[in-house]
């Protein structure tokens, strides 16, 4: 199986949701920490998106290991400037930093277009799925906005799909009415009117 659908994986990591993007947001807060404190020093604000990237990146693949090395069903590939993350044999997952149309910022090297190939299987993993899940900071970068999950046929992005939060999941799609008046208690939708005296209905 070198494919799956959105739903299939979506399934597939739905366990290890929470832990995700916890671990995506624990890094983008260490490097928002290690900035504010250069700025409080007097030094310069960082110069270079590609920086903050790495420094993110890093954060991460340092988290990943507390998040994940306990997990037998996950396993975690060191390789030289990157990890991957594979999950119960089916999915294989690598951070990146995303953009506007949800695709992870890569340098078109072999072993990216390996990657990207939906059909090709990695050497040495199992025939599994490969996905990116990308982080995006808000617009004064502030704090991670979004983390989301995607597969991609090289440059073409064939789906993707949000990492909700746990409480956002099991309201996603519920509409709240308002409650009804409590006895006793005053409500605009209910007037009385007081009843005619005899005078006034003759």
């Amino acid at each position: 199986m070198a494919s799956m659908t959105m739903e299939e994986v979506k399934e597939a990591l739905s366990p290890y949701h929470d832990r995700i993007k916890q671990v995506v947001t624990n890094g983008y807060k260490e490097w928002r920490t290690v900035e504010d404190f250069r700025l409080a020093a007097g030094f310069g604000p960082t110069l270079y998106p590609r920086t903050i990237a790495n420094s993110v990146f890093d954060a991460i693949a340092r988290n990943s290991r507390g998040a994940f090395g306990g997990d037998r069903n996950i396993r975690i590939h060191y390789e030289t400037q990157t990890i991957k993350c594979i999950f119960d044999n089916t999915v294989i997952a690598r951070f990146k930093k995303g953009d506007d149309g949800h695709l992870g910022q890569n340098i078109p090297t072999q072993a990216v277009m390996d990657y990207l190939d939906p059909q090709h299987t990695l050497p040495g993993f199992p025939p599994a799925a490969k996905v990116e899940i990308m982080w995006k900071a808000d617009d004064l970068g502030t704090a991670i906005e979004e983390v989301t999950v995607a597969a991609r046929d090289g440059k073409h992005l064939l789906w993707s799909y949000r990492i909700e939060d746990a409480e956002e999941g099991v309201r996603a799609g519920v509409v709240e009415l308002p409650l009804g008046p409590t006895p006793g208690e005053f409500s605009p939708l209910v007037v009385a009117r007081p009843r005619k005296t005899e005078r006034e209905s003759k």
